[in-house]
């Protein structure tokens, strides 16, 4: 007479083999899962270099999400936006916030370029100052899809300037001054006015205002250094009248 297994062996292999199936369903759906986020998965740059300050100051889309700490000290805030090209804004916060979503444009891709300074100052109850934030935001073409490129290195484009301009420094353009912690850039003109700009940061745009500021017309010598380096970046340009005109033989 054929032996029979007991019962409860039986019992135990089967809910064994049910077991082993769902373990290798779950194996199988996780590794799906996996595959198909990977998949999914867009790349994004992941900058961790404090001192490269100039990613950090460029605008690629038209608002941004300003975001703070908020100063325990203070019962408000002020928030102050200035443009090179003349915008002016102003916001005012009476609690305590921690963001503030600015409408830097309202097209999808800026009509000129702009640099602006923004100041975030904390008052308490009394309306005295008890602190306060400070950072430069660019606005750039090249930022906003495909940039123009001139490679024509002596074309007359490249020695002109007829309206404000957003100049970038950048340590990192020369392998010799990466150990840099400054940046001084002079502008001359022609007729002996001279502006020397010192930065704090060694990467980042400066925003030269050149219309209604005095600067006039003519040939403008800038020269970019960094201090404790010997490198050093000049440029030539000139600013042309503005309207047409006519020469007469």
């Amino acid at each position: 007479m054929p032996a029979r297994l007991p019962k409860t062996t039986r019992t135990e292999t089967g809910t064994m083999n049910a077991i082993g199936r769902a373990a290798a369903l779950a194996a199988a759906a996780a590794i799906v899962g996996a595959t198909a986020a990977d998949t999914a998965s867009t790349s994004i740059m992941v900058n961790t270099s404090p001192s490269y300050g100039r990613h950090w100051m460029t605008v690629f889309t038209n608002t941004v999400d300003l975001s703070w700490d908020w100063s325990t000290n203070a019962a408000m805030a002020r928030l102050d936006i200035t443009g090179m090209n003349g915008t002016t804004f102003t916001t005012h916060f009476t609690k305590a916030v921690s963001n503030y979503l600015w409408q830097v444009f309202a097209s999808d891709v800026p009509a000129e370029e702009d640099v602006y300074d923004l100041t975030l100052t904390f008052s308490n109850n009394a309306n005295v100052v008890v602190g306060a934030l400070t950072s430069r935001l660019a606005v750039v073409t090249g930022a906003f899809g495909a940039a123009a490129v001139n490679a024509v290195s002596n074309s007359p484009a490249w020695s002109k300037v007829k309206t404000n301009v957003v100049i970038p420094y950048d340590a990192s353009f020369s392998e010799t001054v990466t150990n840099a912690v400054s940046t001084r850039l002079v502008i001359a003109n022609e007729t002996g006015k001279v502006q020397t700009n010192a930065f704090a940061d060694v990467s980042g745009y400066y925003g030269w205002k050149i219309r209604n500021s005095g600067w006039g017309y003519g040939t403008f010598d800038l020269t970019l250094t960094f201090p404790g380096a010997t490198n050093m970046w000049t440029a030539e340009l000139t600013r042309p009248l503005d309207g047409t005109m006519f020469k007469m033989r």
